[in-house]
């Protein structure tokens, strides 16, 4: 008889424990492609994209949140009408660099809850530390060659002339490139540059320059290939530069050319 009543006394803690757990929420990372899974690798500003799969009774509310050493940087609440089942997907700009904690939580009509978190990495935009703008001076040592008619071939070297410089640089269409405005003597060209680690090059610059040589004003034309590194927020130049150009005044003509290295440093100031 003892036996029996214990029998029984289990059958019906059993079936009460399991009328308990029917139905409890549950919530699941969701899987594909278009969204970040654990240990996704993104860059910071980039859109991502959140899913996570949801079953239950009478589902609710769907809370997610983006958190970083305990701080939540991003929430995003959705309420849904009593559904047994839910994909929830949503998207936003994750601006963090380092580990993000990404937490779905579903909740049902009778207040019960399922959690589920999971980590991404998050990691600066190869390109975002050259964003800014710099001033200052590249200095250009070489030699420049004239033939003016009636005179003898001319040859000349010059050491660190001074070339007023502004580089302003936003970002470009890719995580490794930037656009930049770049300033040389008051002439302004607008080129694309390639980043590699703490070094960006630079597109060849076509522009002009005004010369004044033995007391003549000579417009070269200019090529300047610029390469410029990151340090202490600094950008130091190096690169070459050359150019020619022709003139003609009264019964004087002539032809100039001039090639030289580039150097010198420019500050960041914003």
């Amino acid at each position: 008889m003892k036996k029996t009543a214990l029998f029984l006394a289990c059958c019906i803690g059993l079936m009460f424990f399991a009328s308990c757990k029917k139905g409890e929420p549950t919530i699941s990372i969701a899987t594909g492609t278009q969204y970040v899974n654990p240990n996704t690798q993104v860059f910071s500003g980039d859109q991502i994209t959140v899913g996570f799969s949801t079953t239950g009774e009478n589902l609710t509310k769907i809370e997610m949140n983006a958190s970083q050493n305990g701080t939540v940087i991003y929430t995003n609440t959705l309420s849904i009408d009593n559904e047994s089942s839910y994909l929830y997907a949503h998207s936003f700009n994750i601006n963090a660099i380092g580990t993000v904690t990404i937490t779905g939580i579903v909740t049902d009509a009778q207040g019960r809850t399922a959690t589920k978190s999971f980590d991404i990495n998050c990691y600066e935009k190869p390109n975002a530390k050259f964003i800014g703008h710099y001033e200052g001076e590249a200095l250009i040592t070489g030699s420049y060659d004239a033939e003016i008619s009636n005179m003898d071939p001319m040859h000349d070297d010059f050491v660190d002339q001074p070339f007023a410089t502004v580089v302003d640089m936003v970002s470009g269409d890719n995580i490794n490139e930037v656009l930049a405005t770049i300033v040389i003597e008051e002439q302004s060209n607008t080129v694309k540059g390639t980043v590699d680690g703490d070094k960006v090059t630079f597109e060849g610059i076509n522009t002009t320059y005004n010369m004044t040589y033995q007391g003549f004003s000579v417009p070269l034309n200019m090529t300047y290939n610029i390469v410029g590194t990151l340090n202490d927020g600094k950008l130091n130049l190096e690169g070459d530069c050359q150019g020619n150009g022709d003139f003609n005044l009264y019964i004087v003509s002539g032809t100039v050319k001039i090639q030289g290295t580039i150097g010198g440093s420019l500050n960041k100031t914003r």
